[in-house]
């Protein structure tokens, strides 16, 4: 019997959640936290993770299956390397608070049916800003945790051009902040977010030895002003969060800040004009429906016609170090040769 490629297709994208929940349920439950320290059997892991031996034997076997753990001859389990740099909560490249968040949003997934219909989120966006103390925890660290792989990367895509003063709105746990400072010299930030929000950057900010640089302010992008004088305002994966009217009232802000030279940074994933790639991106779209009212992925057209509405005379692309992602910098006239070999990325 020939091989069907299209069930073939469709099963893996109908099992896909398996796998994901899998994982998710071994870092909920201190999985590799438990064998970090070495290889153990069933019944010894079970018990440091309180689970039942039957339920853990599944779990570990799967896990075995997943690439994520090897379980020796003598029946004895341990972290693939993979799973032991990234998924125990001491490693200093964990991204476990990052796979929590992704743990939670499987349940405002599970709602997309219902937000396609109503056109509106199925989670409450002040869950994760700070009405739910552990949830705001988890997705501003598990945000840095993911961003600050790639983050310096980021401000090395662009030429400093003498900015020493940079406003970093909506911009968390302080990640690019931290990675501008330490690419640019002399460099000097602000981190504008919510109140509940801002211990988290301090905390952030200060195990990166950046207090001097980095300094932290309360605010509502939707209404507050960014500043004057500013060299630098910097939207990283902020403004997919947002309609284009409060997209384009946050960038007004943005170019109101700017000093005559300055330059409005917007950073995310963005789709291709066709809007069906990259496959992710197009993804991303629908989990903004589902998390945040308003929320969308732009194409890059779509958000550099908001920044000239804005104000911003002169938009270049640069490509950012993930595939996906673009570096939109908004100037108000153009600056003849800045940046020139990112033109059209």
């Amino acid at each position: 019997m020939a091989l069907d490629l299209g069930m073939a297709q469709i099963s893996q994208l109908a099992f896909g959640y398996w796998q994901a929940q899998t994982l998710f349920a071994a870092v909920r439950t201190g999985v590799f936290d438990t064998l970090a320290k070495g290889p153990l059997t069933v019944d010894k892991a079970a018990a440091a993770c309180g689970l039942p031996e039957d339920s853990t034997l599944r779990l570990l076997d799967a896990c075995v299956a997943l690439r994520l753990l090897t379980r020796s001859v003598d029946g004895e389990y341990a972290n693939g390397p993979h799973a032991q740099r990234l998924l125990v909560e001491e490693s200093a490249e964990t991204v476990t608070r990052w796979v929590k968040v992704m743990a939670r949003w499987y349940d405002p997934w599970g709602g997309i049916t219902q937000a396609l219909r109503d056109g509106e989120a199925v989670e409450e966006r002040r869950l994760r800003l700070g009405d739910d103390e552990e949830y705001a925890a988890d997705f501003i660290l598990g945000m840095h945790e993911y961003n600050s792989r790639s983050a310096g990367a980021l401000a090395q895509a662009l030429s400093q051009q003498g900015a020493a003063k940079m406003v970093d709105v909506g911009g968390g746990a302080g990640t690019y902040s931290i990675a501008f400072c330490e690419q640019w010299q002399g460099l000097s930030s602000e981190v504008i977010d919510l109140p509940a929000v801002l211990p988290l950057t301090l905390s952030t900010v200060a195990r990166a030895g950046l207090d001097n640089q980095i300094q932290v302010r309360a605010g509502d992008y939707y209404t507050d002003r960014f500043g004057s004088d500013v060299d630098v305002v910097l939207l990283s994966n902020v403004l997919h969060q947002e309609s284009p009217q409060a997209a384009l009232g946050i960038l007004r802000r943005a170019r109101a800040a700017l000093s005559e030279s300055g330059r409005v940074l917007v950073h995310g994933h963005f789709l291709e004009e066709t809007r069906t790639a990259p496959l992710f991106t197009t993804l991303h779209n629908l989990s903004a429906l589902t998390l945040w009212n308003g929320g969308r992925s732009y194409t890059v057209g779509e958000m550099t016609d908001l920044m000239r509405q804005a104000g911003l005379g002169h938009v270049e692309v640069v490509q950012a170090p993930e595939v996906s992602a673009k570096l939109l910098v908004g100037t108000v006239k153009a600056h003849h040769g800045a940046d020139r070999s990112h033109e059209g990325a």
